[in-house]
């Protein structure tokens, strides 16, 4: 095994509450959130149990704030990942790395989906299996300067072997995410964790993969 699926679980919380950049970064993440959840609540209007009632101009406002939300927590899990990577770096660092490489980690972020899309509604078991193969592609696009397509490469290689274990951690995060869920938007918060525990799989990984090629070059 690559990486300790409970000690990446565990630091991922640590880190959400003992790095201060990336508890700024959390209380943003879900200020966003909380924010949309009270626009929709309040926007669409429900007579009954059986009748929902939105107009098309708040499914046009719902729209653009759901692109806005997408670029802003792309561009905040793009900083997340180059702080995790690089400890000592400064908010301003990070701040120029992220926009530097935001438009490949934009670009590499909506090319997975894509694809995982595409897989879930050809067959959802091969959508399930592309997402935990391509989930590390946004991390390398940022942290290692990969184009969209060398990260997604990157990401499919670090993963061989280690599917089992990133698909166990995920369920991890779900099961306890769902039970801090019951608690309103406090769940948003928390859920920032799973976007920490990206860059330290990565990390691990990437750590492991290139030790083995070292090994084979030898």
């Amino acid at each position: 095994m690559a990486f300790d699926i409970i000690a990446v679980f565990k630091k991922s919380f640590i880190m959400l509450f003992t790095d201060p950049l990336i508890f700024v970064f959390a209380a943003i993440y879900a200020a966003i959130y909380v924010a949309f959840a009270a626009y929709s609540f309040y926007s669409i209007k429900i007579t009954n149990i059986n009748s929902v009632n939105i107009n098309l101009t708040t499914m046009y406002y719902i729209l653009i704030y759901l692109v806005l939300i997408f670029l802003a927590s792309t561009f905040i899990s793009g900083m997340v990942f180059v702080r995790v990577a690089g400890k000592k770096k400064t908010f301003h660092n990070i701040l120029n790395k992220t926009v530097k490489r935001y438009p490949a980690l934009l670009a590499t972020t909506f090319l997975t989906s894509v694809i995982i899309s595409l897989g879930l509604v050809a067959l959802v078991i091969p959508g399930i299996y592309l997402a935990f193969k391509l989930i590390l592609s946004p991390v390398s696009s940022v942290v290692e300067d990969k184009s969209p397509v060398d990260a997604m490469k990157r990401s499919w290689s670090i993963t061989q072997g280690n599917w089992w274990y990133i698909f166990g951690l995920f369920v991890l995060f779900f099961i306890v995410i769902s039970i801090i869920g019951l608690l309103p938007y406090i769940s948003y918060f928390f859920s920032f964790a799973l976007i920490i525990s990206y860059p330290l799989v990565f990390i691990a990984l990437a750590g492991v993969h290139n030790s083995k090629r070292k090994t084979a070059i030898k």
